[in-house]
């Protein structure tokens, strides 16, 4: 029988690319009890904004047409098109989160 390994968390960090960092950013407020362990927050090529300045006529009628097919959650709040108001969509709800605005290495709120 093999010994059992129990690992102990030291340091917490998240890379997250393009839509894998607004799922890790969505997840830092469910994960609070490991906040003295976060030591890294970084994304690349994420839409923290979202995609709400279509300036690409192609990709937006290509998003569009995505939307009316697919009928797909993620594409409207990526759009910010989820809701009629604004400040009720998901991603300015998510800017929102306080954890999101920790100092993830000496855990103080900026």
């Amino acid at each position: 029988m093999k010994p059992i390994i129990q690992l102990k968390i030291i340091r917490l960090s998240f890379i997250g690319y393009s839509l894998g960092g607004l799922i890790v950013r969505a997840a830092l407020p469910h994960l609070e009890k490991y906040s003295s362990k976060m030591h890294l927050f970084m994304t690349f090529c994420t839409p923290h904004l979202g995609y709400m300045y279509h300036s690409n006529k192609l990709v937006e009628t290509g998003l569009w047409f995505l939307k009316k097919w697919k009928k797909s959650r993620c594409l409207s709040e990526l759009a910010m098109t989820d809701h009629s108001k604004l400040e009720n969509t998901y991603l300015y709800k998510l800017s929102q989160s306080k954890v999101f605005y920790l100092n993830l290495r000496t855990n103080e709120a900026f």
